[in-house]
């Protein structure tokens, strides 16, 4: 099942509304998750760890990234899925857009298996 892991540049407090709105949706926020340990860590040990507990990266990061998801195919390692975020569509303070966003994507591709597969979340 669909499970997402909000990186840096996303407020815990999303997080939280989402999880308050849907309990069953399995949210957290890189600022809570492992006690914050990859808050400040290198992409690369964020979407790896991530991946591990199969946790799908939502991310407004669309320079390293795409190319650090190139890398990670290139040596064959899968990863948990990549949700990118565009700020010209939701943006990063629209704390209400982004959990309205989340959820609409939970619902749509919750019983997917997001391994290896990337996606932009669409404003609701």
């Amino acid at each position: 099942m669909l499970a997402y892991l909000l990186d840096e540049n996303i407020s815990h407090v999303v997080a939280d509304q989402v999880a308050r709105k849907n309990a069953s949706i399995s949210v957290q926020s890189v600022y809570r998750w492992q006690g914050g340990e990859y808050v400040g860590q290198e992409d690369s040990s964020l979407l790896r760890a991530a991946s591990v507990e199969g946790l799908t990266l939502v991310t407004y990061d669309l320079k390293t990234i795409p190319l650090l998801l190139a890398e990670i195919a290139a040596d064959g390692d899968p990863h948990a899925g990549v949700v990118f975020v565009d700020d010209a569509t939701i943006r990063s303070n629209d704390f209400g857009g982004l959990v309205l966003a989340l959820l609409s994507h939970w619902n749509r591709y919750s019983a997917e298996d997001w391994q290896d597969r990337i996606g932009f979340l669409e404003p609701r």
